[in-house]
């Protein structure tokens, strides 16, 4: 039988949970089964991490990030044509799936890494939005949702028919994470003469919404002087964030270390981690923190409650709700019995969620979706 000829689409050449996803996929598929290509839209730090795995790179020079420009779908058709691609698997965006349509690949899927509408958006689409997304489905013979949640919600909001859809949880490498961190599935005893550090991952964005995150520290702060705030990533609202801080005297207390690239090692510093997210997918960090031992509070979005279970091996709180999120802190800060049950639950369900029951479950798919079509 001949090799299925693969192209993973990016539109991004950064190393965040979409390209993670991707290279994970790439690195593990079965290369007697699967001829793997990463198409992206220009050189960047992905790119190192493609070349450190011998996972060809196809560059279509979109000229932009994080939007599909005309001369970067073009180029995508004819690497489509060149290649003869059997399966487009778009990432970040269903426009690779329209060329793919003309160059007549013969299955094209999108990944939804998450819903990227808050609930209040969600309730009050526009008639262009809700067109926007409804119109996706003739173009991609199917979606591939990351939770249930996320599924319930395109078929809800968006129209989506649930037979176009799938449902393939994430899975993480447990064997490079224990290599590039001091080892997995460990719980280490709080040291009560410290301070409490509350970690935060993630890019500065609306996503992330992580203003919360700040005014919660604040509400735990002013109660627990001896808290700090740690929060790693970039992004455009960080000018915001740094404001806030110095408004609220909270400048000594905040560290923001911009990116880092050893973010295991950082994240085993942290005696918490926080998302505050207004939509998510499910968060990778979520998943890296309950292997490392780090116990993780989350708002109720995405596939949350599909994968954690709230004070059992997460804390789940409600969205746009700081005290929430204070009032989770709290019970960490002040039991450490508790800290070490969450801690140790989490070890049980993030067994379940490896990269090898990911990539299983996807190559299946894609050979069962090509003998459908």
């Amino acid at each position: 039988m001949s090799k299925i000829n693969l192209l993973l689409v990016v539109c991004n050449n950064e190393f965040n949970g979409t390209e993670r996803y991707v290279v994970d996929l790439a690195k593990n598929l079965n290369r007697n089964e699967f001829n793997i290509m990463v198409a992206t839209p220009m050189t960047g730090p992905l790119s190192d991490i493609l070349s450190k795995h011998k996972i060809k790179e196809v560059n279509y020079n979109n000229g932009k990030l994080f939007y599909y420009s005309i001369k970067g779908l073009y180029n995508l058709y004819k690497v489509m044509r060149s290649e003869k691609i059997d399966i487009v698997h778009a990432n970040s965006k269903f426009q690779p799936c329209i060329p793919a349509l003309l160059a007549g690949v013969n299955f094209k899927v999108e990944t939804r890494h998450g819903i990227f509408y808050s609930q209040r958006q969600l309730n009050d689409l526009s008639l262009f939005r809700k067109i926007y997304e409804q119109i996706k489905q003739y173009f991609v013979d199917e979606f591939i949702a990351t939770s249930e949640n996320d599924k319930d919600t395109l078929i809800k909001y968006f129209k989506i028919s649930p037979k176009k859809i799938s449902v393939i949880y994430l899975g993480i490498d447990f064997d490079d994470i224990s290599k590039r961190s001091n080892g997995t599935f460990k719980y280490k005893e709080r040291d009560v003469n410290k301070n409490f550090i509350i970690g935060h991952i993630g890019r500065l964005t609306f996503q992330k919404a992580q203003e919360y995150l700040l005014q919660a520290f604040k509400l735990i702060n002013d109660k627990y002087p001896d808290t700090r705030l740690v929060i790693v990533g970039k992004g455009e609202n960080e000018e915001i964030h740094k404001k806030y801080a110095e408004e609220n005297k909270l400048t000594d207390k905040i560290i923001f270390k911009g990116y880092i690239n050893e973010i295991y090692r950082e994240m085993q510093t942290f005696d918490v981690h926080v998302l505050t997210s207004r939509f998510e997918g499910t968060g990778y960090v979520n998943l890296e923190a309950m292997a490392l031992g780090v116990p993780f509070i989350s708002t109720n979005v995405g596939g949350a409650t599909n994968f954690f279970t709230n004070e059992y091996d997460s804390l789940i709180t409600n969205v746009e709700d700081p005290a929430s999120t204070a009032k989770a802190l709290e019970k960490l800060i002040l039991d450490e019995t508790f800290r070490r049950k969450i801690i140790t639950n989490a070890f049980k369900t993030v067994r379940k969620y490896s990269v090898e029951t990911m990539v299983n479950e996807t190559a299946l798919y894609y050979k069962k979706s090509l003998e459908k079509q």
